[in-house]
């Protein structure tokens, strides 16, 4: 693949497109860590290199999550015609310096390996793509950049960041932060491990804090809500079947129809019927 335009050599942060090949042995050392930002339609899937069958680490992402891994690891595309979105590469270093000096920390390993739902991060990455596209850096600026995203990093997954750490239980914030995100992306493909990414969990821990938390697992959670808005549009217009099933994330009407008459009791036609408010003459 071609070698795109990259920043000037910053001395700790270096951004490439997804995809792009990269030469620079310095930021391939253990020093570097890598933000993961695809764009809307990319799928991005880290790999590491020349490591056994037993130790080899792989994570896929798209958007709207992003990923921390390795600077060694190997990021390919998925369909190389797609929106590529930018790898953000981070100095360990300064990440830590910058800690110590606004946090106090003398110590703040970020963990690699994880997905996250990270708006802030998605930001950047599109401000830094616009700076990219102009060629208008500076050096002072992207240094600003670096310490404003090692803080962030520092802040956002220094603690308490391990996937599978303490707690059997989910707080009302973190809830929140959840069902937000179902709400905002009921229509879409949601898996579990996409709503523990939001958290910074492993699906499974993530699954049984759900369960303790609300009574429910995340996918009855999942399912109600999507039938509750399904309810709602059959309720209060006459969208086809097809599109209500679609809009409330069901993949097809068929799907739709039978898990809407397991949790119900009767089909969606037959709930439009009963629960239609009558139209004004």
């Amino acid at each position: 693949m071609e070698q795109l335009p990259r920043f000037s050599q910053l001395q700790c942060l270096r951004c490439h497109s997804i995809g792009a090949s990269r030469t620079d042995g310095a930021v391939r050392s253990a020093q570097w860590i890598c933000c993961v930002i695809p764009a809307d339609r990319t799928t991005a899937h880290a790999s590491t290199v020349g490591a056994s069958a037993r130790a080899r680490q792989q994570m896929s992402v798209s958007a709207p999550f992003i990923a921390i891994v390795p600077a060694w690891a190997r990021i390919e595309l998925e369909h190389d015609d797609d929106p590529r979105g930018l790898v953000i590469a981070l100095d360990s270093a300064r990440l830590r310096d910058t800690a110590r000096k606004a946090l106090g920390r003398t110590a703040c390993n970020i963990p690699c390996w994880f997905k996250a739902w990270d708006p802030f991060l998605r930001e950047a990455a599109g401000t830094l793509t616009v700076l990219r596209s102009g060629n208008r850096f500076d050096p002072v600026c992207l240094a600003s950049y670096a310490d404003v995203i090692a803080l962030h990093l520092a802040c956002r997954y220094g603690r308490n960041a391990d996937m599978g750490g303490a707690g059997t239980s989910l707080s009302q914030t973190k809830l929140s932060v959840v069902e937000r995100f179902i709400h905002e992306h009921i229509a879409e493909n949601i898996q579990i491990e996409h709503l523990a990414a939001l958290l910074h969990m492993s699906a499974s821990h993530f699954a049984r804090a759900f369960k303790n938390a609300t009574g429910h697992p995340p996918h009855f959670y999942l399912t109600t809500e999507r039938l509750r808005l399904a309810q709602s549009m059959l309720s209060e217009g006459s969208l086809p079947l097809i599109d209500v099933a679609a809009r409330a994330g069901f993949q097809t009407q068929q799907h739709f129809t039978e898990v809407f008459h397991r949790y119900t009791g009767c089909t969606p036609r037959a709930f439009r019927l009963a629960h239609q408010l009558p139209t004004s003459r």
